[in-house]
């Protein structure tokens, strides 16, 4: 049986390859993809920003199905029994659960992670998402998919929602606090369900009009367009009204390296600023480091997460399924061979979150 995985050359250029789908290896599995969606971190891969000179092999948000079991495997990572055909979804890299931060339970800063190949040729080839099929390392963790949470819901848990969802851990987001979102894209969009459903209050901001309606449908208690109010000193006053004083914590999943300027800007003194939309080393912007100091501000700087909070979203989604219109969330689907356009597409903010689907050509 063949399969195909997608490698991105250089910017605004794919490449589809075609190989062997290997055997499973002992102590980890072999799916067959069956959604894939196009994160934030595959729009800057597309622009040429992050993934390295060389290339890189897009895709690490999936659902899928699994196709064979290694020797070994019985059960997913939470204990839950598995068999061929059960529908599961992988954390997309692997820890050591050994290093100094593993074992003081920050798995999310391990020091000897493993993500993915440097290209496609490399066996055993399928070790990124934009694939008709992909291996789950013996170390890796994979939980099996509740029976309510449909594969288009699924496939975004991970990274979308499980890094926000860390990312509101480690800043104590709860009950009675104020939370600003910058960027209502698909991590903001999780954010907004999680901290709404703890009893936070939320306000996004963004500039395209079908993110902001999402928004109030995912929790946000009102909404800032930046269009409407386009200097930061007016989005500064209009959080402040809004909160009846300064927010306590703000979340830039925008992106963009302006966003992290302004969250400082937004943030009140003795408050805490989520950091996740900046990926991109090239990119900078121009911060006087005194606005971190004189505000007492606590700086949460987040990338992938313990493997176990996996789970817990996949655990949220099933319990609040009918609560929030997760259906909504990917809104264009696209075939496999058809990723540059949903690249392009996702990258002019066409689009909230586009998926692939590798199982249909």
């Amino acid at each position: 049986m063949k399969g195909k995985i997608a490698f991105l050359p250089s910017a605004h250029k794919i490449e589809f390859h075609e190989y062997e789908v290997p055997p499973p290896p002992a102590g980890g599995i072999i799916a067959e993809v069956t959604q894939t969606n196009v994160c934030g971190s595959e729009v800057h891969m597309w622009r040429g920003e992050f993934g390295g000179r060389h290339g890189t092999m897009p895709g690490h948000e999936m659902s899928g199905r699994l196709l064979a079991l290694g020797d070994g495997v019985k059960q997913d990572w939470a204990g839950a029994p598995v068999k061929v055909g059960d529908r599961i979804a992988p954390v997309y890299y692997s820890v050591c659960n050994r290093c100094v931060n593993c074992v003081r339970g920050n798995q999310a800063a391990c020091l000897n992670k493993v993500i993915s190949g440097r290209h496609p040729d490399d066996p055993p080839h399928f070790v990124s998402t934009f694939a008709t099929h992909y291996v789950v390392r013996p170390n890796q963790h994979f939980y099996r998919v509740p029976d309510n949470v449909p594969d288009i819901i699924a496939a975004s848990a991970n990274c979308a929602m499980t890094q926000v969802y860390w990312g509101l851990d480690r800043a104590r987001v709860t009950y009675g606090d104020s939370l600003v979102v910058l960027g209502a894209g698909g991590l903001g969009l999780h954010a907004m369900a999680i901290a709404k459903a703890r009893g936070a209050r939320v306000i996004a901001i963004d500039g395209v009009d079908q993110r902001l309606e999402e928004a109030r449908k995912f929790g946000a208690d009102e909404t800032i367009d930046m269009r409407k109010h386009p200097e930061i000193d007016d989005r500064v006053k209009r959080v402040r009204d809004l909160c009846n004083g300064f927010p306590d914590v703000v979340l830039e999943v925008a992106g963009v390296p302006q966003a992290f300027a302004d969250a400082l800007r937004i943030v009140g003194a003795g408050g805490r600023v989520i950091e996740i939309g900046n990926i991109s080393p090239a990119l900078t912007v121009p911060v006087a480091p005194s606005t971190i100091t004189f505000k007492s501000i606590e700086m949460i700087g987040v990338v992938m997460y313990p493997p176990h909070y996996l789970k817990k979203s996949l655990d949220f989604l099933a319990a609040h399924i009918d609560r929030f219109p997760y259906r909504e969330m990917c809104d264009a689907t696209f075939p496999l061979t058809r990723a540059a356009e949903a690249l392009e597409r996702s990258d002019r903010r066409e689009l909230t979150r586009a998926a692939l689907l590798p199982q249909e050509g």
